[in-house]
Formats: structure tokens, sequence, C-alpha cells
């Protein structure tokens, strides 16, 4: 089986379990809101939000070392075995209308992304040459925002056309799974590249010590946190939408909903546009102009915000910038990081990334809460926060791209 092909079956599985996580947390959402009524629906929301990001913050790490001690692709295998598992415990959950197994499900299927999403960025090396590596980066990251704006729209569709039919809805998301497996069996065999790396939960110092590997070559380290940042501004973006378009536009909390997909739709082009123009190199020169647009992208949409087509296409630009910008760093540090040290690198980096989404929420509650500064503001200092990132990413990276490929 050739390389490309392995890419393909990846690049489906992703795609399936984004579809997947899509779907499930909008049903679980659904469904408890209607079993313990609207009047509940921010709790919903925020437990829910928590219960999911939690695997990611305390499990993404030991992935990253589970990619090391087994072979990857064995890994994937077993994660959709897990997803097919989960689901239909999250079926049971949603018929019985059991509050507390539904949240428990969702948990349960965040905890299953979460050991996948270290193992899909480590093994790309594996199973692509290093030439297609930001290309590869750039389909698996458009994939995957596609496959996100697919899941909101199917939950959203199925749900009117059955009348609110969940459990029919999490019989699709098992059809999903059962796919899923199928697409990771036909991924290659890849070599275990650390047989001896210990599994660790208490992984804190695991962690420090990969990072200093990191930062033994040359703007790996750099290039992790400036990854991890991305997360950070795509979850403001997201967690400060609504509120701009209540405040700034006269929307509703739904009609917000929809810019979203602008955005999402902006991640997923600017990343097939980076990665086709990277051609067979990892250009971090795109990288850098990709987090200057960003900053900007935010600032105009201060001045713009009572105009509601340009500020669609600023949300867009925010994330056909991102884009740009997250591509190119993903393929240097999977292209840099030593091979017995890839996953736990990359899980690394997840975790960090993961941090910063926490961090959205409180820039979210100091800004708006303590501060009681409107959501508009709020896009403005984070522009003027990413414009002296993306100078501090230009000054350190400015000639990284000659150096990688000397």
């Amino acid at each position: 089986m050739g390389k490309r092909s392995s890419f393909f079956y990846l690049n489906a599985t992703n795609c399936l379990i984004t579809l997947n996580d899509a779907i499930f947390r909008l049903i679980v959402t659904y469904s408890l809101i209607d079993t313990l009524g609207v009047e509940y629906s921010n709790t919903i929301l925020s437990v829910s939000a928590t219960l999911f990001i939690l695997p990611f913050l305390f499990f993404t790490y030991s992935s990253g070392q589970l990619a090391d001690k087994f072979s990857k692709n064995q890994v994937i295998i077993w994660t959709m075995w897990a997803e097919l598992f989960f689901m239909f415990l999250g079926l049971g959950a949603i018929a019985l209308k059991n509050p507390f197994f539904s949240y428990f499900a969702l948990f349960l299927i965040a905890l299953q992304a979460s050991v996948f999403t270290p193992v899909k960025f480590a093994i790309i090396p594996e199973i692509e040459p290093k030439e297609r590596l930001s290309k590869t980066n750039g389909i698996l990251t458009l994939s995957m925002y596609l496959s996100i704006i697919l899941g909101t729209f199917l939950a959203t569709i199925i749900c009117d056309l059955t009348n609110k039919n969940y459990t029919l809805v999490v019989l699709v998301c098992i059809a999903f799974s059962l796919m899923g497996i199928y697409s990771g069996y036909k991924i290659e065999n890849t070599p275990v590249k650390n047989h001896l790396r210990k599994i660790d939960l208490f992984f804190f110092k695991d962690m420090v010590r990969t990072f200093k590997i990191a930062s033994e070559h040359r703007y790996l380290l750099l290039s992790i946190f400036a990854s991890s940042y991305f997360l950070f501004t795509a979850a403001y973006t997201q967690l400060n939408l609504i509120p701009f378009g209540m405040q700034s536009l006269g929307l509703s909390d739904v009609d917000t909903g929809y810019i979203y997909l602008s955005a999402a739709l902006g991640v997923g082009i600017g990343s097939w546009v980076v990665g086709t123009l990277s051609g067979k190199q990892v250009k971090l020169r795109l990288s850098v102009w990709g987090a200057f647009g960003t900053s900007f992208s935010y600032i105009i949409l201060f001045f713009a915000q009572h105009h509601l087509i340009f500020s669609v296409f600023l949300f867009f630009l925010v994330g056909f910038n991102g884009g740009l910008y997250v591509v190119p760093m993903d393929a240097y540090i999977q292209l840099a990081s030593p091979e017995k040290h890839r996953g736990a690198i990359v899980g690394a980096g997840t975790l960090m990334g993961f941090i910063g989404v926490l961090f959205s929420a409180g820039a979210i509650a100091l800004m708006g809460n303590l501060f009681g500064w409107q959501a508009a503001t709020g896009y403005l200092v984070i522009g003027l926060i990413s414009l002296m990132v993306s100078c501090w990413i230009f000054y350190c990276l400015s000639r990284s791209e000659k150096r990688l490929h000397e």
C-alpha cells in the first residue's frame, strides 16, 4: 500500500472522528435542554464544554507517549474501536434521557478524541515524505474544519427532519464509527519508535524533559508555543462571537452562530492555500504573514463592528490567516521533532494548545465581566496582543526557513 493511500485513509478517519465529535456534542446539548428545560441551557453548555476539554488537558500528553511506545496506526485502531463502544453507551444514555450518563458519554467521546489527536499528527511523517508535509497538513486541517461545518449541519437538519429523534442521530454516529474503523485498518503499519517509553499519567516532570529536548532543536520549542497560541485565538474568537453579534450587529444568539461557519471555512481554505503554496518545503515565512494578517483582521473588525457583511468577511479573513499561520507551524513541529520523541512532543504541543483554550475562557471573563468591555473591544485587545506575538515570531523565525533547508 502506497504512502499516499495511507494518508487518504488517515484523513478519512480524522474526518469521521471530527464529524462524530461535532454531531454528538450538539445532540447531547439538545437532548439535555429538552430533558432539563431551557432555563438550564447555560449550565448545560458550560458543563458540556468543560467535560469535553478536560480529557485534552489530562490525557493528551500521555497519548503522545503512547504513540511513541506503540505503533501509531495500532493506537488509531484502538481509538476507533473505543469510539464505537462509547457511541453505544451514548445511544443508551440519550434513549433513557439520563443526564449523568449523557455527560459521561460525552466525556468518553472527548477522551477518545484526546488520544487520537496527537497520534494523527505524529504519524504523518511516517506515512508521507518530508516534501509533502506542508500539503498534507493543509489538507488535514481543511478536511477537519469542513467536517466541523458538516457535522453541525447534519445534527441540526436531522433533528429538524425527524422531530428531534436524537437516538436516530446517534445511530448515524455509530455508522460513522464503523466507517472509521474500516479506514483506520487501511492505514499502513508503522514501526515502534521508542518501546522503552513509559506511559505516565502524572506527566509533568516528563513533559518538562520533553520541552528540554525540544529546546535543543532550533525553533522547535518556539513553534510549539506559537502553534498553541492559535488555539487560544481560535477559542476566543468563537466564545466572543455571540456577544459580539448581539451587541454590535443586533443579531440573536442563534443567528450569530452562523457567522462562525465563515471563520471555520476561512481556516479550512487558508490551510489548503498555504499547503499548496508551500510545495515541497515548510515555509515558515507564510506562517509569519498569516500571523500579521490575523492581527490586522481583529483590529479592523473593531472599527467595522456595526457592518454585518464586512464583519462576516473579516471573520473569514481571521480564519483564512489563521490557516496560513498554523499549518506551517504544525508541519515544522513534525519535521523537526526527533523520531523517538515525536509523539510526546506533539502531545505536549496539543496540551499547551488546550491550556490556551482555557486561557481564552479566562480572557472572556476578564474583559467582559471584570472590565466591562464590549465584545468588539475584546477583539481589538486580542488583535493588539496578536500583533505583538506576530512581531516576536517574525523576529525569531525570519531566517528559519533558510536554515531549515540548508
